[in-house]
């Protein structure tokens, strides 16, 4: 048989046209940073320490490494800077971006942050912090009111967890979220 008879036949095998299935969309880099980190829940990554986490889902996905730290030593950077929430200035001058915009994978750098709000679907309220810390988006929802992560080591627990942010109870501190870029 010619050639162009197996190569139509692997097309549409590959395709899912002969079989009925369809071929998966290839993955974004970001989606594949989730995706590590959600195969991992319940483990710990690297050293267990919050941005190891980032460190090797970045690597086993085909991106960059951390980059420079800005704006201050001890401030890690992931890649192309897409969000900042700063609540260290009153006039809102810092804040850079949308949390509409973000996206599974992207990387969340906390700095000296305090989160206050009420419990959504338990009653009373709650509060944390995050006085420096690394986390993953998992997924974002309601145009952004809430984004869930994937992080370690917190709560004294260095396995992979999973976790909700409300961007409007950041009271103090800051957020940069980086959008992973490949290698």
């Amino acid at each position: 048989m010619p050639a162009r008879f197996f190569l139509a036949l692997a097309w549409l095998v590959t395709t899912g046209v002969l079989t009925g299935t369809q071929a998966a969309p290839p993955q974004s880099l970001g989606e594949k940073v989730a995706e590590y980190c959600k195969s991992h829940k319940g483990e710990g990554v690297g050293n267990g320490e919050c941005a190891a986490l980032a460190s090797v889902a970045l690597r086993e996905s085909g991106g960059q490494a951390r980059g420079k730290d800005s704006p201050n030593n001890g401030d890690y950077t992931w890649g192309e800077l897409v969000l900042v929430l700063d609540r260290t200035q009153s006039d809102g001058k810092a804040n850079k971006g949308k949390t509409a915009d973000l996206k599974p994978g992207d990387v969340i750098q906390f700095r000296d942050t305090k989160w206050a709000g009420p419990r959504r679907g338990k009653g009373g309220t709650y509060s944390q912090t995050f006085p420096h810390h690394t986390a993953v988006v998992a997924a974002v929802e309601e145009k952004g009111a809430v984004i869930q992560i994937y992080h370690q080591n917190y709560g004294g627990k260095k396995v992979v967890m999973d976790a909700t942010l409300y961007p409007d109870d950041l009271k103090e501190g800051w957020i940069r979220v980086y959008r992973p870029v490949p290698k």
